[in-house]
This record gives C-alpha cells, sequence and structure tokens, in this order.
C-alpha cells in the first residue's frame, strides 16, 4: 500500500473508512483498490501490495471527459495523470480484474492539503464518488492502492531491477526534449538523467517533478503494447517544451511464464523476529512521598502553563479527581481534557491549536482505553503530534494519566482561513514503504513558522507492514532513526537538522552502561543521516541542497552536540525497546538562522552536571541538563533538593545568556527525575522555586515532573527546557527573504 503525501482531508476520510488506525500488533492482509493511471508509479504500487500480501480485487481510474480528442486529452490536472490514460482498460483485461472508471469533471478549486469540507466543483470530489462506486460494487474492499508515493531516485532504481519496462510519455522539464527522450524506457534514460543532473546542477528529483513527467508503464503485468502514436505539442518552450506522446492504437501480448526463482529473489526479506512481549515485572518506586495526596502537591507552586505571545505549553495535567476508587478510566481522561480545554480557552486557545501533545500513562494496557477518550476530543482535523509512554511510578500519586502540551493561538482555526503560514501538519494514515501510518489518532509531524519541526514519537515499526522490528535496541534504534528520516525528508528537513530529542528505552534499571552505548548510538544516526542516502549531496549552489549546510563540518558538529537525553522507562507502545521523539530545524532555518551547540560539564561538590544546549540567537534555546552523583558511596542515598536545583538552575540560566533570550521566553521544563533519589516531589519543586527565585524577579516556568526508572550518564534528575520565539525565527526567515 502507499501513501498519499500530500494527500487531501476528504481523501483521508475516504481511506480512513477503508483501514482504519492500525492498533494491532499485526497488520491485516486487507481486499485492496488499486487506483490507476497507467503510469509507472501506480503500477510499481500494485506489485509492492502483492508482495506483501494483499490482494488485488479490481482497478479504479479517473479519465478525461469522454468528448475531448486525444490531442486535448492532457488536462493537465494538479491531481491525476491523463497521459496514457487509454491503456488503462488493456492493462485490468491483462491482470483479469474489474475496472471502475469515471470521469474528470473537476478542476483544483481547492489546493491546500487539508480538505474537509466538501467543495462542488474540485476534482477531489471526482475521487470520491469514484470510491463510492467501488464500495457499492465490492463491499469486501478495505483498503485502497495508490502510486503517491514519495519520489526518490531510490525508489526509480527499484523499479529497474524489478524488470519493470516504463516509457515517458510527457516531458516538461529543461533538459528533457520531446524528440530525444518520449518514448524511452526508464532504463533507458537513467544514465542520460544522471549526465543532466551534473550538468545542469540540479537534484533529480527537481528534474523529475518540475511540472511533473509522466509515464506509462507497458510490461508490469502483462503488458499492453502500443501500435501506434503521435507527438502533440503543447508549448514548444525554448528551454522547457512541453509536450506528450497519444497513444493511438495498442493491443496486449503474452508474456513468457516468469521464472518462480527470479520472482522469489525479488521478494522483500522477512523481517526480523519481534521481540517478545515484555514479561518482566513493573519496577513500581515507593519513595516516602511522590506527589502525596495528603498534602499540597508540586503542582501549587508552578504555575498551570507558560506563554509567551502566541505560544502556551500546558504543564503536568493530572485530572483533580485521580485516586478516587469509583473513577473509571473514561472519566479520568476525559476531566484531564476538560481542563486543558478550560486553560486554554482562558487565554484565547482551542483545543485545535494543539501542536504537541505529551501522553504518559501509568499502565500500558490502558492505552485502548485512554485512547477511545482522547480520539472524541483530539483526533480529528489538524491533529497534534504525541508521544506515549508507560510511567508505572504515576501509580503511586495515584494517576492513571499524566499530560502536557504545547499550542500555537490560532494555528487551528487559522489553518482553514489561512492568513499566513504558522503551522502545517503532516498526517498520513495510509500505509507504505515511506514512513509507517499513523498508528493513533496523531500526525507525523507538525511544522511551526516553516522554521521547526516537532516529531512524534518513532518506535520501530517496519512501513510496510507496520510489525515491530529489531530483535535488540541497536537494531529498533536504527529503525526508529530511519522512520524519523523519512517524515523529516518529506518537509525539507533531515536528521542532521534536530536541534533537540528524547530517547526513552526499557531494560534493566542497573545498567547505566546500556544507556550510554543507546546515547552514543543516538549520536552516530544522527551524524550519518541514519545511513539514508542525501538527494541533494552532490548538488551545489541549490537552496534545497544540503552540500554548503550539512556537509559542511560546521553543521556536523552541531548535530554532534545537539541536546540528546535517554530516558529509562518500564513499557513503551507494543513492547517496543526504544522509542524516539525529535525536534528538527527546517533546511531553510538551518542554512539561514545559523544555529549552534554545544556541551559541557560542571562539578559542584559530590554532583556533576552536564548541560547541553541548541541555539539560535535571540529566538531559539533548547537545553538539557543532568546531575549525578559522583562518589559511588553516595548513590543510594536520597539526594539534598536544593542544592541539587540550585545547580542545575545555575546551567539553565547560563545557557539562556549564551542565547540572548531573556527568562520569559522560557514557556516549560520537563523535570525527569529518579523517583527514589528524592524525599519528595514536593521537596523538588519547592527547591526548583527557589532556586529560580533567589535574588531575582522573575517568575517560576510551568514544570511537568515525571518520575522515570533511570537517566542517561547514572543521573539522578534531568531538565529538558524549551525557550523559545517562534515570531522571531519568522522574522529572521522573511528577512532572508525566505518566507
Amino acid at each position: 500500500m502507499d501513501t498519499l503525501r500530500g494527500y487531501t482531508e476528504r481523501e483521508e476520510v475516504c481511506i480512513e473508512s477503508f483501514v482504519p488506525y492500525a492498533t494491532s500488533a499485526l497488520l491485516p492482509k486487507m481486499k485492496v483498490v488499486a487506483l490507476v493511471s497507467g503510469g509507472k508509479d501506480s503500477c510499481y504500487a500494485m506489485m509492492e501490495c502483492v508482495r506483501y500480501g494483499h490482494e488485488l480485487v479490481c482497478l479504479a481510474h479517473l479519465h478525461p471527459p469522454a468528448e475531448l480528442s486525444a490531442d486535448a486529452a492532457e488536462i493537465d490536472s494538479f491531481m491525476f495523470q491523463s497521459v496514457g490514460h487509454n491503456v488503462v482498460a488493456l492493462m485490468a483485461e491483462s491482470m483479469e480484474l474489474p475496472l471502475v472508471t469515471g470521469a474528470i469533471t473537476g478542476t483544483a478549486l481547492k489546493t491546500d492539503i487539508d480538505y474537509h469540507v466538501t467543495t462542488a466543483g474540485d476534482e477531489v470530489e471526482d475521487l470520491f464518488r469514484l470510491l463510492e462506486d467501488v464500495t457499492c460494487q465490492f463491499p469486501e474492499v478495505s483498503g485502497v492502492c495508490t502510486g503517491a508515493i514519495f519520489s526518490s531516485y531510490q525508489r526509480n532504481r527499484e523499479m529497474i531491477d524489478s524488470d519493470m519496462e516504463a516509457i515517458l510519455v510527457k516531458v516538461a522539464s529543461i533538459g528533457l526534449l520531446p524528440h530525444k527522450h518520449l518514448g524511452k524506457t526508464i532504463a533507458e534514460l537513467q544514465p542520460q538523467l544522471m549526465t543532466l543532473v551534473r550538468t545542469l546542477q540540479s537534484p533529480l528529483s527537481s528534474l523529475l517533478t518540475w511540472r511533473r513527467p509522466n509515464d506509462a508503464s507497458v510490461s508490469c503485468a502483462p503488458p499492453s503494447r502500443s501500435d501506434a502514436c503521435h507527438t502533440v505539442l503543447h508549448s514548444d518552450d525554448y528551454v522547457a517544451p512541453v509536450a506528450f506522446l497519444a497513444i493511438d492504437k495498442c493491443h496486449l501480448e503474452d508474456k513468457a511464464p516468469p521464472n518462480p526463482s527470479q520472482l522469489a529473489s525479488r521478494l522483500p526479506p522477512s523481517a526480523p523476529p519481534s521481540p517478545p512481549a515484555s514479561t518482566r515485572t513493573t519496577q513500581v518506586h515507593k519513595p516516602a512521598v511522590v506527589l502525596a495526596r495528603s498534602s499540597p502537591d508540586a503542582r501549587v507552586f508552578a504555575p498551570k502553563f507558560g506563554q509567551f505571545r502566541d505560544q502556551l505549553c500546558l504543564a503536568g495535567v493530572m485530572s483533580s479527581k485521580a485516586g478516587d476508587e469509583v473513577l473509571s478510566l473514561e472519566d479520568e481522561m476525559a476531566d484531564v481534557v476538560a481542563q486543558i480545554k478550560a486553560t486554554l480557552a482562558g487565554e484565547g486557545l482551542t483545543l485545535g491549536d494543539i501542536c504537541f501533545l505529551h501522553l504518559y500513562v501509568q499502565d500500558m494496557a490502558t492505552f485502548t482505553q485512554i485512547n477511545d477518550e482522547y480520539v472524541r476530543y483530539l483526533g480529528q482535523n489538524l491533529p497534534p503530534s504525541r508521544s506515549c509512554v508507560e510511567v508505572a511510578a504515576l501509580a503511586n500519586v495515584p494517576a492513571r494519566v499524566l499530560v502536557d502540551c504545547f499550542a500555537l493561538r490560532g494555528s487551528g482555526a487559522q489553518k482553514l482561513l489561512p492568513l499566513r503560514v504558522r503551522r502545517d501538519v503532516l498526517h498520513v494514515k495510509s500505509i507504505s514503504a515511506w514512513a509507517p501510518c499513523c498508528i493513533g489518532p496523531y500526525s507525523q509531524a507538525n511544522v511551526l513558522h516553516r522554521a521547526l519541526i516537532l516529531l512524534a514519537g518513532q518506535i520501530a515499526l517496519l512501513p510496510q507492514t507496520m510489525e515491530l522490528v529489531g530483535v535488540d535496541h541497536a537494531a529498533q534504534t536504527a529503525q526508529c532513526f530511519r522512520n524519523a528520516c523519512r517524515v523529516l525528508e518529506a518537509l525539507q528537513s533531515n536528521l542532521r537538522h534536530v536541534c533537540s530529542g528524547v530517547i526513552y528505552t526499557t531494560g534493566a534499571t542497573n545498567d547505566p552502561l546500556a544507556r550510554e552505548r543507546l546515547l552514543a548510538d543516538c549520536y552516530r544516526k544522527l551524524a550519518t543521516n541514519a545511513e539514508l542516502p542525501d538527494e541533494f549531496e552532490h548538488v551545489e549552489d541549490s537552496d534545497e541542497s544540503d552540500d554548503d549546510v550539512d556537509k559542511s563540518e560546521e553543521r556536523v558538529k552541531f548535530v554532534k552536540q545537539t541536546p540528546l537525553l535517554v530516558i529509562q522507562l518500564s513499557r513503551l507502545p507494543r513492547n517496543a525497546l526504544v522509542e524516539v521523539e525529535l525536534q528538527a530545524l527546517t533546511h531553510m532555518a538551518l542554512k539561514y538562522l545559523a544555529p549552534r551547540s554545544s556541551t559541557c560539564s560542571s562539578q559542584a561538590g559530590n554532583l556533576r552536571f552536564e548541560r547541553q544546549h541548541a541555539i539560535i540567537p535571540r529566538a531559539l534555546c533548547q537545553i538539557m541538563v543532568t546531575a549525578s552523583v559522583i562518589s559511588q558511596e553516595q548513590q543510594s542515598k536520597r539526594l539534598v533538593a536544593k542544592i541539587v536545583a540550585k545547580g542545575i538552575w545555575k546551567c539553565v540560566l547560563e545557557s539562556l545568556v549564551k542565547a540572548l533570550l531573556p527568562w520569559d521566553r522560557v514557556l516549560h521544563v520537563r523535570i525527569f527525575y529518579v523517583a527514589t533519589a528524592f524525599a519528595s516531589e514536593l521537596e523538588l519543586a519547592m527547591a526548583c522555586r527557589d532556586a529560580v527565585a533567589v535574588g531575582k524577579s522573575q517568575r517560576l516556568p510551568a514544570m511537568t515532573f515525571v518520575p522515570v526508572d533511570g537517566i542517561q550518564s547514572d543521573a539522578q534528575i534531568a531538565l529538558q527546557v524549551t525557550a523559545q520565539d517562534l515570531d522571531k525565527l519568522e522574522t529572521e526567515l522573511w528577512l532572508h527573504k525566505q518566507i
């Protein structure tokens, strides 16, 4: 199955009615309809669909209006390929599958990525009606196979390697000539295209998608063969002529039976076995007091939210009724959402303005119930990105749900009537080889002000099957970063642009070396872009090229010192061993805003402090600070919260000074702490209040306290600090004429 990258919201509704959120451990094999245009992408998508065990029930095709002549049938649709449409019927005949067709009657009236309201006369409505016809005729269909897959040089090579024969039937790009390139196969064109890349210094993706040249599959699953065709010239432009082949007559030819051994060699390798479901007993920490209900809790000393202009971070939301034995899990989650909604409303925001949400659950076994309640409020249009993990120590609160979130005023409603770009949402629920589809009511990523990307938590799912792969931490880490990289690439970014990250892991709590190995491995994945090729690495002087950004030693140095934090917890979704949550800069932000990163360490008495930060002066400061005991003899003793808080907040202030950011830009502080290391969370909160207030007038930032099983460097506490001015980021990009 393939993803409709950049597809519309109405399409999403249609597809979701076939394919619900993939919450099962294994993706079910589906009966699917294949959307076909006659081109190579839709044919290759069908091959991939069958390779992964799905059954093709029928084909569906949208064609130009029947009254148009062959020379006028290329309507240059925003969404649908029409060149070569007259070979589709033969394709269905050769596959011995029924064909459902419809005419393209609409045009591109609504061109936003979000399509959630019916727009009469829009071409998306033609697709909706076509799929309605499919479901009426073939009610057993449960999925849609589409060729709108992520374009890449690697994928084109895979098409060639799979012996798929496709010819170019339209040219509309610089360097592609009607008399020279029309009618040639991809295999024949490959060396010429690569020569054009070097000659024109243009990435292959730009060469192949600038006004999108089209293709027709002539040998995939028995083929059609053109008997007669002629060239139609649309525009005799000197630089980039536009022309296509009109196929006048074609017929089917028998193919020699395939060699079974050759077919077997093309099958995808079997996925590594998934790790067995966790059988370890969840460790429940019982410190003297953890948010004791009999006394004021830690939230009394910190504001409910941190705010600067239109940005708002809501911290540590738990049900006010938590601990009530008669309170159902659904009611507890509903109360949490009600609190969030009320707080946002008081500041002129709505639930639709939430861009990212952290969901901490006391028991992952209850996730389905929590998620069912969550989706009622937050799983609809423009959903926030999300990270979800288990925090077993919440059992001592007692609370079953803990939430914090980031919201941007007006970004939800404004996206429907956009005045300017503030927030973009990548929300793909269809299955492909690109990246995992969303397995819950959240989006893959939210992009703020075209500068900052908030990426949803990634676990080691194989995109094609949505199976958890990798038997150990190293294998799962590699898959997590590959998935993250694919999403970032779709947003004009990659792993070398990461400015902050939290890596959640499970395992033995008494193995700090394992956490250090994981941290080192994560830095390697960032520096090497998870061993994935960079499409722009050989291109010079291109606005989209990484050559003058990521490949320079300075930019590699940036990502090698970007703040990362490894946190050990009791359990992750699907019993995964690793979950990766990243924030990254876009290409434009990295290139023009000169971000810097650094790491340093200091010592105060028996404590060692390690600080990392990534900064864009006057605009962004992402900080990670850890504190650990130096002496082995002291590690088993509870720490004095006041001493720890004084040292750790000193590190935070030093980073803010380097970023030239005032205190009011600090929106949120997430405090991960090993519960057994402190007398109580209440004591820790009071110590933080005192450390911030000493000799200063600044307010205490919004804080979320998260009790965990372990932290990198065998630390007892870690702070993740977010300080930013998104309007400043946007202004700087505007000054560089990038908006």
